[in-house]
């Protein structure tokens, strides 16, 4: 009598669960570790498209505070230097006309103000001045003004001038902040932003 051993054919159902579970938890894993990657690739774009946009816009605020002059009656071309503010004169649309010109921030954004002169002798009236807003989500860090300015002597290592600052006095402005991110709802690492001006038209006065 031939005794027939029979091979295992098949899977159990419980083997296909078993199966199944495993697979579901990778494809959940893959899928989460996917949708982590893009909100990462997302920040990462989004810090270094905010940096690229801030960078530009401090250049050119560098280029109007370097050429800094006489207003069109005469004055000073520092006109303000306050912590919080720096109002100055300068053509800016280079079209031979100078302009009164403000930075300053108010809550988290840093705006820029500008009047046109008028009239004979030239006059600049506030009502007329025009308030852009330039950097949004701005923090000024505790240990530092968002305006801090240094005279002829500054070789690199003395600390500002004293407020309240005699403008004549100032030869370099000093521009530090932070700047935070967000989009949709996702908050970026600051970013640190510092820059040192030199005033060129009043390097010999």
């Amino acid at each position: 009598m031939k005794i027939i051993s029979k091979g295992r054919r098949g899977f159990t159902l419980i083997e296909i669960l078993i199966v199944m579970m495993i697979a579901t938890s990778i494809v959940l894993v893959v899928s989460n570790l996917s949708g982590n990657i893009s909100l990462l690739n997302g920040l990462v774009n989004q810090e270094l498209q905010s940096k690229s946009d801030v960078s530009q816009t401090i250049q050119i605020i560098t280029e109007e505070i370097q050429s800094a002059s006489p207003s069109a009656n005469g004055s000073y071309p520092v006109d303000t230097a306050g912590t919080s503010s720096f109002a100055f004169y300068d053509d800016i649309n280079h079209n031979g006309t100078i302009d009164y010109v403000d930075y300053f921030i108010a809550s988290s954004t840093i705006y820029k103000g500008v009047i046109e002169p008028t009239g004979t002798p030239a006059s600049y009236p506030t009502s007329t001045e025009t308030i852009a807003d330039i950097i949004d989500n701005v923090t000024v860090p505790s240990s530092t003004p968002l305006f801090s300015y240094y005279d002829s002597s500054y070789t690199g290592t003395q600390p500002p001038i004293a407020q309240p600052v005699i403008v004549s006095d100032v030869r370099l402005v000093q521009m530090s902040f932070d700047v935070n991110p967000n989009t949709a709802g996702q908050s970026a690492l600051p970013q640190y932003f510092s820059t040192l001006i030199d005033i060129r038209n009043v390097r010999s006065n």
